[in-house]
Formats: structure tokens, C-alpha cells, sequence
């Protein structure tokens, strides 16, 4: 028999799985764009888009430091969604040695 721990951890983990799963048009979103490139040595990029509205790019650069070892990642990105209520929203940001800084706003 299982402790009444136990059957909350339960009922809280399938609580957060049922949470999870993608609603609705969500579920069945297409990809309508996807460009990735990667030189494997100081640079890389990506975006997409979704029919479901979202989009997303994200570039990072590697700077050079005073010698190899001090080199430090750039990143900049930007994420865009339609929320239910029908705004849509981004949040832009970058990040590198001082930290992530995030920039989120209403767009429509």
C-alpha cells in the first residue's frame, strides 16, 4: 500500500505530465521554416518558425580573449509567440561573460 506521500508525489507528477502536453492546434504545429549552420569552430546560427506562430533565431559567436583559454560566448536571440488571448509577445536577450539579459515585450 503506498503512503499518502507517496499518492501526492503521484497525483502531482501526472498533474505536471497532463500540463505538458501541447493543447490543441499546438499539438499538431508544422514546421514552415528551419535554417541551421554551424561551423564547429567559432561561430553558429539557427531559426524556425512554426504554423502555430512561434519563431525563434539565435546566433553565438565565440570573442577572442587575451589568449585562447579567455575566449568568451556571445549569443543574441530572439523568441516570438501568440498567446491564447491573441497578443503575441517576444523576448529578446543576449548573453555572454557579464550574464543573460533578457528583453521581453508586447509585440500586437
Amino acid at each position: 500500500m503506498l503512503s499518502h506521500s507517496s499518492t501526492c508525489l503521484i497525483i502531482l507528477l501526472a498533474a505536471g505530465v497532463c500540463l505538458a502536453l501541447p493543447a490543441g492546434d499546438d499539438a499538431q504545429a508544422e514546421t514552415l521554416k528551419l535554417e541551421s549552420e554551424n561551423n564547429g569552430v567559432d561561430k553558429y546560427s539557427f531559426a524556425y518558425e512554426t504554423s502555430n506562430g512561434i519563431s525563434r533565431t539565435e546566433e553565438g559567436v565565440v570573442k577572442p580573449g587575451a589568449t585562447e583559454e579567455d575566449g568568451a560566448l556571445s549569443v543574441t536571440g530572439t523568441t516570438s509567440w501568440s498567446a491564447p488571448d491573441g497578443k503575441k509577445y517576444e523576448i529578446s536577450f543576449t548573453a555572454d561573460e557579464t550574464g543573460y539579459h533578457p528583453k521581453f515585450r508586447l509585440v500586437a
